[in-house]
């Protein structure tokens, strides 16, 4: 295959998604020459994210990436979470985003396929900014103190790029990272089952309804156009067809009847749940951000809003530090990692509270819903969290600590229910872990303030 002659742009993006296109918008800010480097447009159907909190809903706008999607997205304003019941139509727990300024604050949810299109179709017209297609990054040359090289290969040949800054927006199984080197630890949790279904008996259709149960946790959510998308957890080693069928038993009677037909009528997409937790975010010259920086358990449904906040910082990091890229990267990485800690912590906790079986388990989930009820203040500060509005894991674990006092006033219902030791149980273990999320805060103060690493 030929070589082309080296090249040269300030930063070079690998990967066309929305963490690229967001990326590539906030380099276009600090006056670089960018190109996002995109192996072409994904053919067919697949599952993706498609809820943006309102922190990434402002960073679009404030990267200029807004206008053009906000017409065809459906406005969300926070999340109705249904528990397992016997009841035909169980109740759920609504919590909004809230309110700012006298204002409803809402999130988006806009289908995957037209926000990507859309947002790399727009970014491609920003100032600095070229969009190279058919293409893949094949090689990364150089490593130890040296800045990478990327070699480029499309239907033309090989191109050796040098870049000051590349930036791997490739998703959880980054291509880039895996050239420089770079390991990381996986955990495979289960697969998500998805369809669309008309909205006519969608519940609280101006929320992320989310149906929790022991086989696994749904989602519903309008997306438009009379459509609703409805995803189905499925845990390692179970029955696709049995799980969905007790998640089902969740479902308002109208909108199980509307999925059922469909269901009856073709196969479900599919896709894997990961968690990705990279050995660090950065390397040389090289940044990683959104899935390829790492990814989480979708319960909280972060993962385009922590995208493009990702790129939000490495942009304020740049422009900190004089374009001092060294310098830069370091701090990005410190910032962005709260971010990272946060979220992932706050998605494993909540997933383990509303699967597990464990007393401790068990007691949390009852714990957070009695938070939820008895305290206005404390849905808004939880919908912080998990809208990464609030990314601070001391925050995290302040709430923790509150949700976890709960238990007392459950004494009385465990006692008519269940068993006063398996009360005494589950609230020693949530202690216990409430210790080691003030353990894990005062770690991170330590490599921050004396630069340690991860």
């Amino acid at each position: 295959m030929p070589m082309n002659d080296l090249a040269d742009v300030d930063v070079l993006i690998a990967g066309g998604g929305v963490a690229g296109a967001a990326a590539a918008a906030a380099m276009s800010q600090l006056g670089l020459t960018i190109q996002i480097i995109e192996p072409g447009p994904s053919h067919g159907r697949r599952l993706a994210g498609e809820l943006i909190h309102p922190p990434g809903v402002d960073g679009l706008r404030e990267l200029g990436l807004l206008e053009d999607i906000q017409h065809s997205a459906v406005p969300v304003d926070g999340f109705a979470i249904f528990r397992e019941s016997e009841q035909t139509a169980p109740a759920a727990e609504v919590l909004p985003y809230g309110d700012q300024a006298n204002a409803k604050v809402s999130g988006l949810v806009v289908e995957h396929r037209f926000l990507k299109e859309r947002l790399l179709e727009k970014v491609g017209t920003f100032p600095g900014v070229s969009v190279r297609m058919n293409a893949r990054v094949t090689a990364m040359e150089g490593g130890a103190d040296q800045p990478f090289t990327a070699r480029i290969t499309d239907e033309t040949g090989e191109t050796r790029i040098r870049a000051k800054l590349v930036i791997a927006a490739d998703g959880p199984l980054s291509q880039v990272r895996k050239l420089i080197g770079m390991s990381h630890e996986t955990q495979r949790y289960s697969a998500m089952m998805g369809l669309e279904v008309a909205d006519d008996h969608l519940p609280h259709s101006g929320y992320g309804n989310i149906f929790l149960s022991p086989v696994g946790v749904s989602y519903a959510y309008a997306i438009g156009r009379g459509r609703a998308r409805v995803m189905f957890e499925v845990l390692r080693d179970a029955d696709a067809k049995a799980s969905i069928r007790a998640q089902l038993k969740n479902f308002p009677e109208a909108f199980r009847h509307d999925i059922e037909a469909v269901l009856a009528a073709g196969k479900p997409l599919a896709a894997p749940n990961f968690c990705i937790i990279p050995e660090a975010s950065t390397r040389n010259n090289v940044a990683l951000i959104g899935d390829a920086r790492g990814c989480c358990h979708p319960l909280t449904a972060s993962g385009i809003t922590a995208a493009v906040k990702d790129a939000l910082i490495l942009r304020d990091a740049l422009r900190a530090t004089g374009m001092d890229i060294p310098a830069a990267l370091q701090r990005y990485a410190r910032i962005g990692n709260r971010l990272q800690l946060t979220r992932r912590t706050l998605a494993e906790e909540l997933r383990e509270a509303f699967l597990a079986q464990t007393p401790e388990a068990q007691l949390l989930s009852e714990c957070i819903f009695a938070y939820w009820r008895s305290s206005p203040a404390g849905r808004r500060r939880s919908m912080a969290l998990l809208s990464t509005l609030d990314s601070s894991i001391l925050s995290l674990a302040t709430q923790y600590l509150t949700v976890v006092l709960h238990a007392v006033w459950l004494i009385p219902q465990w006692a008519r229910e269940r068993s006063f030791g398996d009360w005494n149980r589950g609230v020693f273990r949530l202690l216990a872990k409430s210790l080691s999320f003030q353990g894990t805060v005062i770690r991170q103060w330590l490599r921050e303030r004396y630069a340690l690493t991860d």
